[in-house]
């Protein structure tokens, strides 16, 4: 399986800049360049849903792999990821995710994969929701900390 692995991502004017490579690439270079796709999802988003978006469809995926030595943005968002994997609610919405693909692939008919259909979606959606709950939770323990200091 193939994965993006990144050692830093930042923002800067409107665009998102990263520093990765793939993992099936040799040599490894990292070269800082602006990420077209992750730019155009930031502008549709704004910073604070884009990285909601970043844990639930790269992190949470395994699509992307956050390196050690990461800057402080990674570090955070990997963080994040992986208090949800510790987090029994959901590590349970995965479970009902994984439970309504495999469902969708052993259907017969249509009216049963439209059905299967429908459930993945809405565990998709349940999940993207619960994901956005936590990380406004711990992105504001995040900010708490900062002031602190």
């Amino acid at each position: 399986m193939s994965r993006e692995l990144f050692k830093s991502m930042t923002y800067k004017d409107g665009k998102v800049y990263t520093r990765q490579c793939s993992n099936n690439v040799y040599p490894k270079d990292f070269y800082s360049e602006e990420n077209t796709g992750l730019t155009k999802r930031y502008n549709e988003l704004g910073q604070i849903n884009f990285e909601k978006w970043f844990i639930a469809n790269g992190l949470m995926t395994g699509n992307i792999e956050v390196l050690s030595g990461s800057n402080k943005i990674l570090r955070r968002l990997n963080y994040v990821a992986n208090l949800l994997w510790e987090d029994k609610d959901f590590r349970e919405l995965k479970d009902n995710e994984d439970k309504a693909f495999m469902k969708s692939l052993s259907v017969n008919t249509e009216s049963d994969k439209e059905l299967a259909n429908k459930e993945s979606i809405i565990a998709k959606e349940d999940i993207a929701k619960y994901v956005s709950s936590f990380y406004d939770t711990h992105n504001s323990k995040f900010k708490e900390k900062e002031r602190e200091r």
